[in-house]
């Protein structure tokens, strides 16, 4: 999990090798001058009105919508990495996928949430998550959404906080959210066994300098994992994606959670595996010609809220 460590800079990489591309398959770098149906309808919005940055979300809609489906999309990073601006002024990484899921017809919340070490704990990540859906429930609708039609999204360290959230019993509910607000949760390139990904931390300093200290003693890894309610809670259809590069951990997990959701596939669970991606590109293609996670997210997304 180290890679996961220097997301950052390996989607540096990424995109340096991204922009030296020709062609229409240069990943994100492409959409920075596309022309698109998609607006964004708001910058900078306060969820927690306290200040902070990463308190702060973004809202990307198609133009003239009414009554759509909702997709709030996490960005990843380790749990203390990135953000939703992150290298918005060069390919408007984050923005991008707002602007891909607009022009598939779904409004788009993107928010910042605080990260370790300002975040002490999971739960306050939890905590601001919770916080970004009670306000897409009570202003969305202004930017064109439904609010009876709310999806969660994210990648890496964001699927694994939004499937936690939708799957663990009472963790919305002990938040001030009725778990029915949220109807589908899509996790790309998600951890579903904390545990297990911290006893095989690579390097293991990590697991000294993240995973014991933000996940706490084994037991509360346990708890932080949401592997062990797949398919037993009551909890909303789930969209897992993959690619067939993707980092160790996060294979060994969606191939647990596939075997856990079986069967409940084609009802109440749905898998895409991308051919070729590495965990970078599920997120850097969405909105290219390559891409096959944004029209995955925008179908899920319209069908489980008509």
């Amino acid at each position: 999990m180290s890679a996961q460590r220097l997301f950052a800079s390996v989607v540096l990489v990424s995109l340096l090798g991204a922009i030296a591309s020709a062609g229409s398959g240069c990943l994100v770098w492409q959409n920075r001058w596309r022309s698109s149906l998609a607006i964004q309808t708001a910058n900078d919005i306060a969820y927690v009105d306290d200040g902070d940055d990463k308190h702060k979300l973004d809202v990307f809609a198609p133009q003239g919508a009414q009554g759509a489906a909702v997709v709030i999309f996490v960005h990843g990073g380790f749990w203390r990495a990135g953000d939703r601006s992150y290298f918005e002024s060069i390919v408007g990484l984050y923005g991008n996928v707002g602007v891909a899921l607009g022009d598939m017809g779904v409004v788009t919340v993107i928010p910042s949430y605080r990260l370790y070490p300002q975040a002490k704990t999971v739960d306050e990540q939890l905590d601001d998550l919770a916080a970004v859906i009670l306000w897409t429930k009570n202003h969305i609708a202004v930017h064109g959404g439904d609010p009876n039609k709310i999806v969660l999204a994210g990648h890496s360290a964001g699927a694994h906080l939004v499937t936690l959230l939708a799957t663990k019993p009472d963790a919305m509910q002990s938040r001030g959210l009725d778990a029915s607000v949220v109807k589908g949760v899509a996790s790309i390139s998600g951890i579903y066994d904390v545990k297990t990904s911290a006893e095989n931390a690579d390097p293991q300093s990590d697991r000294a300098e993240l995973w014991d200290p933000f996940f706490g003693d084994d037991a509360q890894k346990v708890q932080a994992s949401s592997l062990q309610h797949m398919g037993k809670s009551a909890h909303p259809p789930l969209l897992l994606a993959i690619g067939e590069n993707d980092f160790k951990n996060c294979l060994r997990d969606y191939n647990n959670a596939k075997a856990a959701l079986a069967a409940e596939q084609g009802t109440r669970a749905f898998f895409v595996d991308v051919a070729g991606n590495s965990h970078e590109d599920m997120v850097l293609e969405i909105g290219t010609v390559h891409d096959e996670v944004g029209p995955a997210i925008a179908a899920f997304a319209r069908v489980i809220t008509r």
